[in-house]
């Protein structure tokens, strides 16, 4: 199974999309998030900080897990996909090529622009408790997006 890892990126109360351009490789596009791969011998923490870095440019400060993720199949791999949040202090973003614009947005804005395939109601309680630094589901959470026929 792939280790996988989201990360809602949060500064002075402001949430940061991301958009991307279609693309083979990464799927259809749209407003969405940092997300990526865990590499060999890295924690799913250790790669959040990466990742945030390697997309935005931004350090991220403090990562905490959401007890929250999904598992689904992506490119012929099964995924286990761990979601955060990360608390930056203000930076300069330098996107890299997965992305080609950014937005700050308050958490209402967040929710109607981001491209989420499931409860956006669920998302928002999510997110209001991390952004006070603490966790929805008191234990983990993994939601199984695997269709039965693959």
């Amino acid at each position: 199974m792939k280790k996988k890892i989201l990360t809602f990126i949060v500064c002075n109360e402001k949430i940061l999309a991301l958009y991307s351009e279609p693309h083979p490789e990464h799927g259809d596009g749209g407003w969405f998030v940092v997300t990526g791969g865990v590499e060999d011998g890295e924690s799913y923490e250790e790669a959040v900080a990466r990742e945030v870095l390697e997309e935005t440019g931004l350090v991220a400060k403090k990562n905490i897990f959401l007890n929250w993720g999904s598992i689904y199949n992506w490119g012929g791999e099964v995924c286990e996909e761990h979601n955060f949040i990360s608390f930056i202090e203000n930076g300069e973003i330098v996107l890299n090529e997965e992305h080609s614009r950014y937005e700050w947005l308050s958490i209402e804005d967040f929710i109607e622009r981001i491209k989420w395939g499931d409860d956006k109601e669920l998302l928002k309680k999510v997110l209001i408790k991390a952004m006070d630094r603490k966790r929805y589901f008191e234990k983990l959470e993994l939601k199984d997006y695997r269709r039965k026929d693959e």
